[in-house]
């Protein structure tokens, strides 16, 4: 059998080949394509470059891939003089923003974070166009002519739920007329994420990493880390290696735990921690996964604080109303969708806005994570020490207190019986 012929040379043929026949009118409007395998094996290569060569051509406006039913001449193939004015009619307005949701559980942090999109848009005389679709992929691509022709500049996807397929994710974003801009970085996808992935990935300057140091301040010898049982999430893959690297440098033990959010999958997590009950601290990856924990913690006998401690992420003010309080790092909404707006006006103009901070943080010491148990009022020196540590890393000025610094943002509020 003769191996397939992958090259650029190969999907440029494809591309010019199809796009031949449609404007010699051999494939008319409406007229449905074979598949990407039966293409691949036509031209002798395989599917994923006929795939690729389908995007193309759907992106540029001549097909049209409908999830389910296959790839489809346009209804108007190869209008690239619409294609050229909307692309200057994008330059030119840059006062409205697409906004594209998947139609899936929405938790505190996609509801806040679109709440907090509102209020920055109007800081900046920015209007919001808000869709939702079953799924991100290359099957909503349509979307961004629609996003065009209401005048939007560019789109922002702020959240793209914890199953989202990164390939889909990648083929929409190829496809897309307007530019994309993501809330978190994606490999391949950098350039799109509103923060500088380079800044983001550094562990000093992460999120998991002040959870990690915190737990160790209590005095805990085992730190687990408790998400969900998936893929697809980027950003939780993420974790997951700050976390690694976090406990090999610190010589703590591993402990990931990934639940399907079941009430026997978070029983399963409990068994495996219970031999480190009283000296173990669980880093949740969202509020909701660390509330669903502590319910199935009570069902199962266990104590939090007292077996577990727990921390949270996101500040969803159900934590107030759990018993015990949940103690979390607040996520800051603000500087999310001010930097997700900015970089997408700068986007339409052909340039990038990427924020290069740190992530401001705030932690709100409550009870589950066993800080006012275990060290009362004295807690708040903990956080001062590191705070103190924050300060001697941006000065270059140490005390000797330790030398492994983290940076901190604040101590909120914290004691809430």
């Amino acid at each position: 059998m003769k191996a397939p012929n992958n090259s650029p040379y190969k999907y440029k043929e494809i591309c010019d080949d199809i796009l031949a026949r449609i404007k010699s009118g051999e494939l008319s409007s409406g007229m449905r394509l074979p598949s990407a395998r039966s293409l691949g094996e036509q031209y002798e290569c395989n599917y994923h470059t006929a795939r690729r060569a389908f995007e193309k051509l759907a992106s540029q406006g001549y097909l049209e891939l409908r999830h389910g039913s296959g790839t489809f001449v346009a209804e108007t193939p190869g209008n690239r003089v619409r294609h050229d004015t909307e692309s200057e009619k994008v330059i030119k307005s840059t006062d409205r923003i697409g906004v594209l949701l998947p139609l899936k559980q929405w938790g505190h942090y996609v509801t806040s974070l679109i709440d907090h999109l509102y209020h920055s848009a109007e800081k900046m005389n920015i209007k919001l166009n808000i869709r939702t679709v079953p799924s991100i992929g290359i099957e909503s691509a349509d979307i961004a002519h629609d996003f065009i022709n209401q005048n939007c500049c560019s789109i922002i996807l702020p959240w793209l739920g914890e199953d989202q397929n990164l390939s889909h994710l990648h083929s929409f974003v190829r496809a897309s007329s307007l530019p994309v801009v993501l809330a978190n970085p994606v490999p391949g996808l950098e350039s799109n994420c509103y923060l500088d992935p380079e800044v983001d990935v550094d562990i000093y300057h992460t999120i998991t990493y002040l959870q990690c140091r915190y737990f160790k301040k209590l005095g805990y010898k085992h730190i687990a880390l408790l998400g969900p049982d998936t893929i697809g999430v980027d950003y939780w893959q993420r974790n997951i290696v700050l976390y690694t690297r976090w406990c090999d440098m610190e010589n703590y033990p591993n402990l990931v735990g990934m639940v399907d959010r079941t009430p026997e999958s978070y029983t399963r997590m409990i068994e495996r921690w219970k031999p480190y009950a009283g000296d173990i601290g669980i880093i949740a990856y969202h509020d909701e996964i660390a509330l669903e924990f502590m319910l199935a913690c009570e069902r199962n006998g266990i104590s939090v604080p007292g077996d577990f401690g727990v921390l949270g992420h996101n500040n969803n003010p159900l934590g107030l109303r759990s018993n015990p309080p949940l103690s979390t790092v607040l996520c800051p909404f603000e500087y999310v969708s001010d930097g997700l707006l900015r970089h997408a006006i700068a986007q339409s103009k052909g340039s990038s806005a990427q924020l290069d901070g740190d992530e401001p943080k705030e932690l709100f010491i409550r009870q589950s994570c066993g800080g006012r148990m275990k060290f009362g009022d004295k807690v708040d020196d903990i956080i001062s020490d590191l705070l103190m540590q924050t300060r001697e890393m941006e000065t270059g000025v140490t005390s000797g207190l330790e030398s492994d610094i983290i940076p901190f943002g604040k101590l909120a509020h914290t004691n809430f019986s």
